[in-house]
């Protein structure tokens, strides 16, 4: 199984990587197709405003399904999955109908909440957008249900490949439809997210789905379901939280601070969303099942396996971002108004983030694994401490540090939260016991100064040869980080022998 779920990893990341070209040229398209004004700062308002709501409901959905499905299974057989999926389809059916009619009506002062600078014509444009864009919100939550119970199964292509036909619808409209501006953009989001679901009820079907009409609130697996989906929501909103205190505070700081905080953010978020995720996504289902099989020494063993193979993709990113953030931040961004004085700024800011990097990763997998064993409220807990450190940790920090400061805060928080969930996890299922791993923990302590002191060698040698241009560049950075990488490979087998 644990093999099958590894290729399955390759696979999310080989499409994850498709996805975020496709997500990079959209972006690109909609910036020269449409431009840089207020009618495109009210549509990215307008979208979040339409679909936050339902993103955050939607991963509590997934996240809560999986744990019960694979229960269900378990208990009383394969078939009986699919009446929970009827039953809980029509429930979220309803759910996001009263969000809709909520969304509407309270439009105005949801745009005024997000956007307090956003007045006369700006300010009912992105009103009107988000009224256009609410129907995004039962596609989001409805294909949250189908993705859960495909992960039942150990089946994820489909969810993964859906995204990219997200993409492709608005790569359509950008390149042949244009012309009608935003509200066409967002007509061609509702598309989009329509496309995305209606994607993954073909692999639905394959593995046994039936369309009935079923609603039964008080079926028992239901409220299983919310006691574990509404912590799951919760802690999902509070690290959301996390992210505006950052962003307010960045506020205080010099011009440019919240720019130089995304920007380095962007960059750590692209190493968890493609690498972790993949990883987290396959690890989700199978902890889940053998939990609910009570098969200890396999739940042992695909922790292990997968906190392992986390830590060996996580420490020479890590390494990789540290000892290369001004280098990799000047090639992705410096470029027009993104000058040196921005480089600076925002590679100190990665820096400090990539220092918590391994933590982050734990934290995702962590969080899943202890949903996995029907606990939501651990991880709800965790991420109550988390920001209230971080919060306490950006003041002293931002004053003398600035923007660093305010990267580091999140990476010591991040760690705090890490600990908290091992030594809840402990308790139950003794997985990471830290004496007996201190010799693996050196093994990587020497292979990362190793490896560093490479990268740094290596760098400085090919500055001298390769050519200052964009190819140049690129060449430097994966030549770079080739050596690195092999370095690092070689000496954790050495330790191996």
């Amino acid at each position: 199984m644990m093999r099958k779920a590894f290729e399955s990893a390759r696979f999310i990341i080989i499409f994850g990587i498709l996805n975020r070209i496709l997500t990079f040229w959209k972006e690109t398209l909609i910036a020269s197709k449409i431009g840089c004004c207020f009618e495109t700062d009210a549509y990215f308002t307008a979208f979040v405003a339409a679909t936050l709501l339902a993103e955050i409901i939607g991963e509590g959905i997934s996240a809560g399904m999986v744990p019960i499905l694979l229960k269900i299974e378990d208990k009383e057989g394969s078939w009986r999955k699919v009446d929970y999926v009827n039953n809980l389809l029509h429930i979220i059916i309803i759910l996001s109908i009263i969000l809709m009619i909520l969304g509407w009506i309270l439009s105005p002062v949801i745009v005024k909440v997000l956007a307090k600078g956003f007045i006369g014509e700006e300010f009912k444009t992105t009103v009107k957008l988000m009224k256009i864009g609410l129907p995004i919100t039962i596609f989001i939550m409805i294909r949250a249900v189908f993705i859960a119970f495909l992960q039942s199964f150990h089946a994820f292509k489909a969810g993964t490949k859906s995204w990219i036909y997200y993409n492709i619808v608005y790569l359509v409209f950008l390149i042949f439809l244009n012309q009608y501006g935003v509200y066409g953009l967002m007509l061609a989001g509702i598309l989009a997210s329509a496309v995305q679901l209606y994607s993954v009820i073909p692999a639905s079907i394959n593995l046994g789905y039936r369309y009935e009409r079923i609603l039964n609130f008080k079926n028992v697996y239901i409220k299983e379901f919310f006691i574990m989906f509404i912590p799951i929501v919760i802690g999902i909103s509070i690290n959301r939280i996390n992210v505006v205190i950052d962003k307010s505070i960045a506020s205080t700081l010099p011009i440019g601070s919240i720019s130089w905080l995304n920007y380095a953010n962007d960059i750590i978020q692209l190493v968890l969303g493609i690498f972790i995720t993949a990883i987290v996504t396959v690890l989700f289902p199978i902890i889940s099942q053998e939990y609910n099989r009570e098969n200890i020494e396999s739940l042992k063993s695909a922790m292990k396996r997968g906190t392992n193979t986390v830590f060996s993709i996580v420490i020479p990113a890590m390494v990789i971002l540290v000892t290369l953030s001004k280098p990799i931040v000047r090639l992705l961004f410096e470029r027009g108004e993104f000058g040196a004085t921005a480089t600076l700024m925002t590679s100190g800011a990665l820096t400090y983030y990539a220092l918590g990097l391994g933590s982050m990763a734990m934290v995702l997998i962590l969080t899943k694994i202890h949903y996995a064993m029907h606990d939501s409220i651990t991880p709800m807990i965790s991420s109550i401490v988390g920001v209230l450190a971080n919060l306490v940790l950006n003041i002293i920090l931002s004053r003398p540090m600035g923007v660093n400061g305010l990267a580091l805060a999140t990476s010591i928080s991040t760690t705090l939260v890490t600990i908290l969930l091992i030594r809840d996890l402990n308790k139950r299922v003794k997985v990471i016991d830290i004496h007996r791993e201190f010799k693996g923990f050196l093994k990587y302590v020497i292979a990362t100064a190793i490896m560093a002191v490479v990268v740094l060698f290596f760098y400085n040698i090919l500055a001298k040869i390769l050519v200052a241009t964009m190819v140049g560049g690129i060449l430097h950075l994966i030549l770079t980080i080739g050596i690195g990488i092999t370095v690092f490979i070689g000496v954790n087998k050495f330790h191996y022998i």
